[in-house]
């Protein structure tokens, strides 16, 4: 599996969109942006959900039809997230391969997005008829988490450095 693996990480390296991003002087940046803006957006939403959820804020609004109205737009950050993230990887892919700190975004990431539309979601579309203040802070706090790690994690993958010749070596 892990070969398997490091081969499709070759394989982005060496595609064509990896070089081109790679090479450009003005690409990586704009897909970065696009990368970021939709991960404000998403951070942004899930804060006011979880904002409401506490009646924190919009406490007016009914929380299922603000979770109704808020992911489909969630949905969309997170396909913007997941295309730029694609093309961003492409460009280092093989760095990425054995850094842990992508490793670890990754992981959280998936349990994020998993505990996003399932668990979270359902406490959401149920909380104005069901009210329980310990379920709802407990919900808060793992998705806050969840998502915070997945941000951490993005962030020290610029601190994080891995020799692409120990990968090849250990092959």
């Amino acid at each position: 599996m892990a070969s398997a693996l490091l081969a499709f990480c070759e394989w982005c390296n060496a595609s064509a969109v990896g070089h081109a991003i790679r090479d450009s002087v003005w690409l990586f940046p704009f897909v970065e942006i696009f990368h970021l803006l939709a991960l404000a957006l998403l951070g942004g939403m899930i804060l006011l959900l979880n904002m409401r959820l506490l009646g924190l804020r919009l406490r007016a609004e009914p929380i299922a039809a603000l979770t109704r109205e808020l992911y489909p737009w969630m949905a969309g950050a997170i396909a913007v997230m997941f295309i730029s993230g694609f093309l961003l990887f492409c460009t280092e892919a093989v760095k990425m391969y054995g850094n842990w700190a992508f490793q670890l975004k990754m992981t959280f990431l998936l349990l994020a997005i998993l505990y996003t539309f399932t668990i979270h979601r359902r406490l959401l579309l149920t909380a104005d008829t069901h009210p329980r203040p310990l379920a709802r802070a407990l919900t808060v706090a793992i998705s806050l988490l969840l998502w915070l790690a997945v941000g951490l994690g993005g962030r020290a993958l610029g601190y994080v450095t891995t020799a692409v010749s120990s990968l090849a070596a250990s092959r």
